[in-house]
C-alpha cells in the first residue's frame, strides 16, 4: 500500500479513536449513560488511550515517508526514539532534566521499570512534526532547533495537566514535589526544550528535512499537530481544568496562524496522491 494510503487510513483511525474519547466523555455528564458505562470505564479511557500512543508514530512515519526515503524515515524514528528513550530514563531515575516525576502504569509495561514503551516513539511522532513547522519558521540549524522546542512544550501546554492530574481520575504520570503549573515544575519545560533541540539537531546530522518538502507534509503536518494538541487540550476541558485547555488552544492558534501566513494549509487540505 502506498505510504499516502497509509497515511489517510492511519490518520482516519487516529481522529476517529480521539473523537471517540471526547464523546465517550461527553457521554458521562448524562447519567443514564454514566451509570451504564461506568463499571467499563477504566477499559473505555484505555482502549483509546493505548491506540493514540500507537498510531502516533504511525501517522508521522507514514507522512514523512515518500520525502524522506526509507533510510532516512527509519533513521529518524530511531534517532528520535533513542534521545527520547534516554531523555526519559536519565529524568525518571535522577530528576534531570525533567525535575522529579515518574510513571503510574496507566500506559502499560515500561523499559527498565521506568518508562512506558510507547514513550520513546511519541517523541519522534511529535518531533518531526515540530521540526518540520518549526523549520517553516527558523531559518538556520540553531533557530530552527529553537521553534522545534517551541512546539514541542506548546503540545506539552496542555498535555502536562491533563496527564498528570486527569481530572483527578486518571493518571499517567505524576510529580512528587508538585509544581507551579497544574502540579509540574517550571523546570519540565527546560528539559523538553534540551531534548527537543538535541533531537532537533539529530535530524540535521541525519541529512536534514526541507520544511513543507511536498504537497502532503505542506497540507497535512499543521493538521496532524493541531490534533495532537487539541486531544490533551479537550481533555482538560472537559475534566475540570478549562484554564490549562484553554491557554493550550491559544498557544496552538497563535503558531498555527504564524505557519499558515509562511506556508498557507488552510483550504488545501486534500491527501495528495
Amino acid at each position: 500500500m502506498p505510504s499516502h494510503r497509509v497515511f489517510r487510513v492511519s490518520l482516519g483511525v487516529f481522529a476517529a479513536t480521539i473523537a471517540f474519547a471526547i464523546l465517550g466523555t461527553l457521554s458521562l455528564f448524562i447519567p443514564p449513560v454514566r451509570d451504564f458505562f461506568l463499571p467499563y470505564y477504566e477499559t473505555l479511557v484505555a482502549m483509546p488511550t493505548w491506540t493514540y500512543m500507537a498510531l502516533l508514530p504511525v501517522v508521522s512515519l507514514a507522512l514523512y515517508w515518500d520525502q524522506l526515503g526509507v533510510r532516512r524515515s527509519l533513521l529518524f524514528l530511531i534517532a528520535a526514539s533513542v534521545l527520547g528513550a534516554s531523555a526519559e530514563l536519565l529524568g525518571t531515575n535522577t530528576g534531570f532534566p525533567f525535575g522529579e516525576y515518574f510513571y503510574t502504569d496507566r500506559l502499560g509495561a515500561k523499559i527498565f521499570g521506568d518508562v512506558p514503551y510507547f514513550i520513546p516513539t511519541s517523541w519522534y511522532a511529535l518531533g518531526i512534526l515540530s521540526y518540520d513547522l518549526g523549520g517553516r519558521l527558523g531559518r538556520g540549524r540553531l533557530a530552527r532547533a529553537l521553534w522545534t522546542a517551541v512546539f514541542m512544550i506548546a503540545w506539552d501546554v496542555s498535555l502536562d495537566p491533563a496527564m498528570n492530574q486527569g481530572g483527578g481520575t486518571f493518571v499517567f504520570w505524576e510529580y512528587p514535589g508538585g509544581g507551579a503549573f497544574y502540579g509540574m515544575p517550571w523546570v519540565n519545560w527546560l528539559g523538553w526544550a534540551v531534548t527537543s533541540v538535541a533531537i532537533a539537531f539529530a535530524f540535521e546530522a541525519l541529512g536534514g528535512m526541507e520544511p513543507a518538502g511536498n504537497g502532503l507534509t505542506e497540507r497535512w503536518a499543521p493538521v496532524v499537530y493541531a490534533l495532537n494538541v487539541f486531544f490533551p487540550a479537550s481533555i482538560c476541558l472537559l475534566y475540570g481544568l478549562p484554564s490549562a485547555g484553554v491557554i493550550g488552544l491559544v498557544v496552538l492558534g497563535a503558531l498555527l496562524y504564524a505557519v499558515h501566513r509562511r506556508t498557507p494549509f488552510v483550504g488545501t487540505l486534500a491527501p495528495a496522491s
